[in-house]
C-alpha cells in the first residue's frame, strides 16, 4: 500500500510540475507577444496622484468633494501629461495636444468630469453612470432627456476615466461600488424626501448601477431606486475578460509591461480611450459576476424588493452577451413592470446575403414566451423589402405583439447597431452621423492603417435615439 501510495503521490507532483510548467511557458510566450504592441506614451504609464481611492474615504466622499477631487486631478493632468506634449505633427490627432483638433477645448474638457444637471423644483433624481474606457460625455444625450423632462441629473465620473488610460489600470471594484453610492446619497439629498431617486448606466456602469440596486434590496440603509436605466448592460461580457487581472503580476517586470494592455492605440478620441488596459475588461467582468450572483440571492429571497428594470440592446454586440441580458436577468426578474427593448439588424433583402443570423434562436424564444413577467420590444423593418422601421412589444404576460411605426428609417449605410451607439444622438458633436467619428469608410489596403479598420466601421450614434429617449421617459414615472 506504500509503495501504491508514493507512486501516486508522486504522479501527483509530476502532473502539477508540468501543469505549471505548461502555465509558466504559456505566459511567458503570451508576454513576448505583447512586446510587439506599439509604443507606450506618457498617457499610458502617467501613475495619478489625485485620484480617488476608496480605501482613503472609508466613511465615502460628498458629491462636492469627489467635484473638488477631480478639478485637482486636472490640474495635474496639465502640469504632468498636456505640457508635455508636443505640437508637432505626429501629435495632431492626439487628445493630449490641446493644439489637436481632437482636443475638447477648455470648456469641453467638463464632459470627462462628473456633471449635474439642475432643474428648478425637480420631480425626481437619476445618477448615471458611463461605461469602461469612457467618459461622463457617453450620458450627455440622456441627462439632458431626463432634465428636460423634470428631473435633477448627476452624471458621474468613474474612477479611472476621463484623465489618461493609465488611471484604469489602477481602478478596482470598491472604487466604482463607493462612487455610485455616493452619487445616490447626494441625489437623494439635493430632490428632497419623498421624491423618487432612479438610477441608470451604460456598458459596464449600467451593472455598476444593477448592483447599487441590488445591494439597496439587500440593505435597507441604502435609498432604494423607483426604477434602473440600462443602456447596452454588460450583465456578461466575452470570457477573456476574467482572466484580466492574471497578466498583472508579469507586467510589473518593465521588460513584459505591455501584458497589461489589451490594445495600445492613438489616443484621438476625446472623450474615450482607444488603448484599453485588461483591468477595465476584468472590472466589467468582476461586477457582471457580483450581479449575476446578487440577482439569485435576491430572486430567491425577496423578489419583490427589486425595482423594475429597462434595458435598451443592440442584438448585435461584439463586447458583450446580449442572450446573458435575458437569460440571466430578465428572466430571474419579478413581474413587476420591467421592460425590455432590443435593436434588430437591418434585414432589408439587399443586406441578408452579406450577415449571419445567429441570434435566431433568441429572438424566436422571446417571441414565443407568452409567460415572460416583463414586457419585449423589437425595433425591426417593417418588412424585408423597406429600411422603414417599426416597434414589436408584447406585454408581459402576453403572445400578442403590437406594432407602432417610428419616424427614422434605417441609414442607407447602415446594417445594424453596435454596443457602443446606443446613448449617443445621430446629431452628436462628435459621434452623430456627420461627426468626425463616422465619416465616410476609407477605401485602401488595410495593412497600412494603425488602428483597427473594424473601429472605423462600429458605428457610434443611435439612428433611433429619439426612440430610447421616448421610452425612457415613458418608463420614468416622474417624467410624465
Amino acid at each position: 500500500m506504500r509503495k501504491i501510495a508514493g507512486r501516486f503521490i508522486r504522479l501527483a507532483l509530476q502532473l502539477t510540475a508540468l501543469t505549471v510548467t505548461i502555465l509558466a511557458t504559456v505566459w511567458l510566450v503570451r508576454g513576448l507577444d505583447a512586446r510587439k504592441l506599439p509604443e507606450l506614451g506618457l498617457w499610458h504609464t502617467y501613475n495619478l496622484e489625485k485620484e480617488f481611492r476608496a480605501r482613503d474615504y472609508p466613511d465615502g466622499i460628498s458629491f462636492a468633494a469627489y467635484r473638488e477631487l477631480e478639478l485637482r486631478l486636472t490640474a495635474e493632468l496639465d502640469e504632468n501629461v498636456y505640457a508635455l506634449i508636443s505640437d508637432a505633427r505626429s501629435e495632431q490627432l492626439n487628445r493630449y495636444n490641446k493644439h489637436s483638433v481632437v482636443y475638447a477645448g477648455e470648456a469641453g474638457q467638463i464632459w470627462n468630469r462628473s456633471f449635474e444637471i439642475d432643474t428648478p423644483d425637480p420631480r425626481g433624481g437619476i445618477l448615471l453612470l458611463h461605461g469602461a474606457s469612457d467618459g461622463p460625455y457617453s450620458m450627455r444625450a440622456l441627462a439632458e432627456t431626463f432634465a428636460a423632462h423634470g428631473l435633477y441629473v448627476v452624471a458621474l465620473r468613474m474612477l479611472g476615466h476621463g484623465t489618461v488610460p493609465a488611471g484604469l489600470k489602477h481602478a478596482r471594484v470598491d472604487d466604482w461600488v463607493a462612487v455610485a453610492r455616493s452619487g445616490v446619497v447626494h441625489v437623494a439629498e439635493k430632490i428632497g424626501a419623498d421624491k423618487p431617486v432612479y438610477v441608470g448606466g451604460y456598458s459596464a456602469g449600467a451593472v455598476v448601477a444593477l448592483d447599487y440596486a441590488l445591494d439597496a434590496a439587500l440593505d435597507n440603509t441604502l435609498v432604494m431606486p423607483e426604477r434602473v436605466f440600462l443602456y447596452s448592460p454588460a450583465i456578461a461580457v466575452m470570457p477573456f475578460a476574467r482572466f484580466g487581472d492574471w497578466d498583472e503580476a508579469l507586467a510589473l517586470i518593465p521588460f513584459f509591461q505591455k501584458l497589461s494592455w489589451v490594445s495600445i492605440e492613438m489616443e484621438y478620441d476625446p472623450y474615450k480611450y482607444n488603448s484599453f488596459p485588461k483591468n477595465g475588461g476584468y472590472l466589467s467582468f468582476a461586477f457582471s459576476e457580483r450581479v449575476i450572483d446578487k440577482l439569485e440571492a435576491v430572486a430567491s429571497d425577496s423578489p419583490e424588493s427589486l425595482p423594475a428594470v429597462i434595458s435598451f440592446q443592440s442584438l448585435i454586440d461584439s463586447t458583450v452577451r446580449t442572450d446573458s441580458l435575458v437569460h440571466d436577468l430578465y428572466q430571474r426578474l419579478p413581474t413587476n413592470g420591467s421592460e425590455l427593448v432590443l435593436f434588430d439588424f437591418n434585414r432589408a433583402d439587399r443586406i441578408q446575403h452579406f450577415v449571419v443570423d445567429g441570434q435566431r434562436g433568441l429572438l424566436d424564444e422571446l417571441a414565443s414566451d407568452a409567460d415572460a413577467g416583463f414586457s419585449y420590444t423589437l425595433v425591426t423593418n417593417r418588412s424585408a423589402q423597406t429600411a422603414d422601421v417599426e416597434a414589436r412589444t408584447r406585454p408581459a404576460g402576453s403572445s400578442v405583439f403590437d406594432a407602432v411605426a417610428l419616424t427614422d428609417p434605417w441609414p442607407g449605410d447602415v446594417y445594424s447597431l453596435s454596443h457602443v451607439a446606443i446613448p449617443f444622438r445621430d446629431t452628436d458633436q462628435w459621434y452623430g452621423a456627420s461627426g468626425p467619428f463616422n465619416a465616410d469608410a476609407p477605401r485602401g489596403d488595410q495593412s497600412i492603417l494603425q488602428i483597427p479598420l473594424g473601429r472605423l466601421m462600429r458605428l457610434r450614434y443611435n439612428p433611433f435615439f429619439d426612440y430610447v429617449a421616448e421610452r425612457s421617459v415613458k418608463f420614468c414615472v416622474a417624467c410624465r
